[in-house]
C-alpha cells in the first residue's frame, strides 16, 4: 500500500507549509526538463489528431493562443491552487487572537447585532493582514490573473474549449483534497498536463472523437505512471506500460499498422530499461524516469499523426 506523502518531504522539510514555488520546484525535480514541455507538446499532438492543423495564419494563431492556455493560464491554476498551503497555516490562525480598530459604526451599542458585527470584522480584518496575506495573498493574485487569462483565452478560441474548463477546476479541486489530506496529486497533474492538453488541441479544430479521447486518457495514464515511479511510488510500471499499450492497441484498431509498429518499438526500448528500477537507488529511478519522458513524447506524436 502506497504510503502518503507529506507536502514539502521532498525537500527535508515536513514541518513548514510549502509556497507555490516549492510544489512547481518539487514537479521540476521528478522530470525535468521534458515535463515541463509535456502540456504543449500534448497540445500539438491533439491538434495533429483532429486531422484540422493547417500550417497557415488563421490555424497557427489558434494553436498559438491553445499554448498560452495551457502552459500559463491552466498551468498556473493548478500550481497556484494545488500548490498552495490554503488549510493548514491559515486554519491554525484562527480565531484571530487581535481584532483590528475599525471605524465607528452607527447603531453599534455594547451587545447589539451592529457591535457583534463590527467586532467580527474587525477580528476578519486582522486575520486577513497579519495570518492569510502573508502566506497566500500572492497566491491569490496569482489564481485572479490566470483566472482573468484563462477567460480571455477561452472567449478568444472555439466553443468546444469550454467544457475542459470545468474538467480543470474539477480536477484542481480534488487536487487541493489531495493535498489536504496529505497526498500528492499526481494523477491530477497528468491529467491536467496532458489529458486534457491534448483534448484542447484537438478541440481546435475539430469535435472530439472517441479514438482521440481514449489516446489522451491512455497518456495521462502512462503519465501519471511515470510521476509515480520518479517518486518510488507502487503501481507506476502498471500505469505507465499500461497507458502505452492502450494507445497501440487504438491504432490497431484502426488499422494504422506502422504508426502501431513504432509506437510498440518505443514502448519497447522503454521496457528495457526499466529491470533497473528493481536495484536502483531513488537518484536511479528520478534519472531512469527522466529518460523515459522523450520516448513517450515520441510514442504521442506517432499516435496524433497517425490517427485518421
Amino acid at each position: 500500500m502506497d504510503k502518503p506523502e507529506l507536502a514539502g518531504a521532498a525537500d527535508g522539510d515536513r514541518g513548514a507549509p510549502p509556497a507555490a514555488g516549492t510544489w512547481i520546484g518539487l514537479r521540476g525535480r521528478l522530470a525535468r526538463p521534458f515535463w515541463g514541455w509535456l502540456g504543449g507538446w500534448a497540445v500539438v499532438c491533439g491538434a495533429l489528431a483532429s486531422n484540422g492543423l493547417r500550417w497557415q495564419g488563421g490555424p497557427l494563431l489558434d494553436l498559438v493562443l491553445a499554448l498560452l492556455l495551457v502552459e500559463l493560464a491552466w498551468g498556473g491554476l493548478w500550481d497556484l491552487a494545488v500548490g498552495t498551503d490554503w488549510f493548514r497555516s491559515l486554519a491554525a490562525s484562527w480565531p484571530p487572537a487581535r481584532t483590528a480598530s475599525l471605524p465607528s459604526l452607527p447603531y453599534t451599542r455594547p451587545g447589539s447585532p451592529g457591535e457583534r458585527l463590527a467586532r467580527w470584522l474587525g477580528r476578519l480584518a486582522c486575520w486577513w493582514r497579519d495570518a492569510f496575506w502573508p502566506v497566500a495573498g500572492a497566491a491569490l493574485l496569482g489564481l485572479l490573473a490566470a483566472g482573468i487569462l484563462t477567460a480571455v483565452l477561452t472567449l478568444l478560441l472555439p466553443d468546444r474549449l469550454r467544457p475542459l474548463n470545468l474538467a480543470l477546476l474539477a480536477l484542481t479541486a480534488l487536487g487541493v483534497i489531495q493535498r489536504r489530506r496529505g497526498r500528492e496529486p499526481l494523477a491530477g497533474q497528468a491529467f491536467v498536463r496532458v489529458g486534457l492538453s491534448w483534448l484542447a488541441g484537438h478541440a481546435l479544430f475539430a469535435d472530439f472523437g472517441l479514438g482521440s479521447l481514449i489516446l489522451a486518457l491512455s497518456f495521462a495514464l502512462a503519465a501519471w505512471g511515470n510521476l509515480r515511479v520518479a517518486a518510488g511510488l507502487g503501481r507506476g510500471l502498471w500505469l505507465l506500460n499500461g497507458g502505452q499499450a492502450i494507445a497501440v492497441v487504438v491504432l490497431v484498431g484502426m488499422q494504422q499498422p506502422l504508426a502501431a509498429g513504432v509506437a510498440g518499438l518505443l514502448l519497447f526500448g522503454q521496457v528495457a530499461m526499466q529491470p533497473l528500477l528493481r536495484s536502483s537507488s531513488p537518484p536511479a529511478r528520478g534519472t531512469i524516469s527522466t529518460r523515459t519522458w522523450p520516448w513517450m513524447m515520441a510514442a504521442m506524436l506517432v499516435a496524433g499523426w497517425a490517427l485518421p
